[in-house]
């Protein structure tokens, strides 16, 4: 049984959320929260759940910051964030932030569960209409600019993606941290990007982590 975090403040749609996608998969334990503050509150005692879905707009805290100290307070949380908002910086901003994927609430059930999925598998989501501007680099083929990295930069990527920090990939990597920061230097010129979530979105759209669907 997988266990999952809703948190949004609209009660009627975590019900209709929740029975959608226990509908879809009844495995699914979906722990329902209002608040950012009873999300980090249930967080230190439910260490069962491993995936959140979050409503980037909350009454009591930022989308960032609330994303920010849910990957604070559980690391290898995986982050699904939701919005009525349809803006791509916030999109931009939630990934950079640390969420691995973003999903519109427009979309039907059957889109936010596969979305939930492919977050919950360690891949992650974006609305199939986000993509660069044409000065971010996105009139480039994706594919092409992946093939410059080195084996060690496409593996720091991976964990850039996933939204760790550098010392997080200095563990698992077994490298220092100051070797990662140069490889991350590395990894952003190789791909024309400025940031970690443009080199996020060139990944993705070059099928690294799976495509949206």
């Amino acid at each position: 049984m997988s266990s999952v975090l809703l948190i949004d403040d609209h009660a009627m749609f975590r019900e209709g959320l929740t029975l959608a996608l226990t509908q879809a998969d009844p495995t699914l334990h979906i722990h329902c929260v209002a608040s950012g503050n009873e999300a980090l509150q249930l967080l230190q005692t439910e260490t069962a759940i491993s995936t959140a879905m979050m409503d980037y707009y909350l009454p009591d805290i930022g989308g960032g910051a609330l994303l920010q100290r849910l990957r604070q307070l559980r690391p290898g949380l995986r982050i699904l964030a939701l919005s009525a908002s349809e803006d791509p910086d916030d999109v931009r901003h939630a990934l950079a932030s640390g969420a691995h994927g973003f999903i519109h609430k427009s979309a039907d059930s059957k889109t936010l569960f596969a979305a939930l999925t492919s977050v919950m598998q360690g891949r992650g989501y974006l609305p199939p209409t986000f993509s660069l501007d044409a000065s971010d680099g996105g009139g480039n083929d994706d594919a092409s600019l992946l093939s410059r990295l080195t084996p060690r930069q496409m593996e720091v990527l991976r964990l850039m993606c996933d939204g760790l920090r550098n010392g997080e990939i200095a563990d698992q990597l077994g490298m220092t941290e100051k070797t990662v920061k140069a490889h991350v230097s590395a990894v952003l010129s190789g791909l024309g990007v400025l940031n970690r979530t443009q080199a996020t979105v060139v990944a993705r759209r070059a099928g690294l982590l799976g495509k949206p669907r």
